[in-house]
């Protein structure tokens, strides 16, 4: 049973990376067309927190 929670958080860590990742590419995006950042630091401030949730998550609550 613990494969399932290690596999369920791996699994919900690496969605968040994905976003991350995508936050950054539309920064650099509106970067090389001059314009603001999509997301500020405060949006990747978030990002972090989601991912500090997700490890010390009980898993009964993934």
């Amino acid at each position: 049973m613990e494969d399932y929670y290690n596999t369920k958080r791996l699994a919900l860590i690496l969605a968040v990376q994905a976003e991350i990742e995508g936050m950054k590419s539309a920064n650099e995006d509106r970067k090389q067309q001059n314009h603001t950042m999509a997301h500020p630091s405060e949006d990747f401030q978030e990002k972090a927190m989601d991912l500090r949730n997700l490890a010390y998550a009980h898993n009964e609550s993934l």
